[in-house]
């Protein structure tokens, strides 16, 4: 479909905030793709972009997977660029667990503020948990966001419900102002680094450098996908 076809499809725009090793990489392809991709760790921020279609109707969704290999500061950028922020810990690692409370309490001081909604992954490792279900839901709850636990690993169903949850609450809540767009942002497949980006069913995933929200110039390489996988 030509892009001009596609001028009156809402567009969201989804962040996906954890420590490192939370599964955020391996969760976003699993929503975008039924696949299961394994650990993934990526030293930059991967932009996704989707169409998806909901009982609601069709969405163009952006997500962007933040990393915080390099970085341990709360990325302010990101999250004002996005409609919606899905907070990832794993349930086997308690840091990650506190780095997702010192997220929400930073979320809640921004203007603005997009919706959100925790998620406690590697449900699957119960025998290794470090934190339990009862600690996210309470958490959650003193933010008065949604919450569930899931392995990726497993396909759980409550993971899908939970992005899903957030482009709907997105789709009907006022569109934010912006004073960028990565609208125009295409990239490859293959990572500058030459590091091999996960696959994604029709749609693109773009290595965005710190920064790169903002930047309105447009990549030049480009490269279009479609995998056997589909929603």
């Amino acid at each position: 479909m030509k892009t001009e076809e596609k001028t009156n499809v809402p567009r969201v725009r989804i962040a996906v905030l954890g420590n490192i090793n939370v599964g955020k990489s391996a969760l976003t392809v699993r929503y975008l793709t039924r696949r299961f991709i394994g650990e993934y760790s990526s030293n930059t921020d991967l932009l996704y972009k989707q169409t998806v279609t909901l009982d609601s109707g069709v969405l163009d969704v952006e997500i962007v997977d933040i990393s915080a290999e390099n970085d341990n500061g709360f990325p302010v950028e990101q999250i004002q660029w996005a409609d919606a922020c899905l907070i990832v810990y794993s349930i086997t690692d308690r840091s990650s667990y506190e780095y997702a409370q010192r997220s929400l309490a930073e979320l809640r001081q921004l203007q603005n503020a997009p919706s959100a909604y925790l998620v406690g992954n590697k449900a699957d490792l119960d025998h290794l948990r470090e934190v339990q279900e009862t600690e996210g839901a309470s958490l959650a709850a003193s933010h008065a966001i949604g919450f569930c636990e899931v392995s990726v690993a497993d396909n759980t169903p409550a993971l899908y419900k939970a992005f899903e949850r957030l482009l709907v609450e997105s789709r009907a809540r006022p569109v934010k102002p912006r004073k960028f767009s990565v609208s125009k942002m295409f990239g490859t497949l293959i990572g500058s680094n030459g590091t091999r980006q996960p696959p994604v069913s029709q749609g693109t995933v773009v290595p965005c450098h710190k920064g790169e929200l903002h930047k309105s110039r447009v990549m030049k390489r480009r490269q279009a996908f479609t995998a056997t996988a589909s929603l």
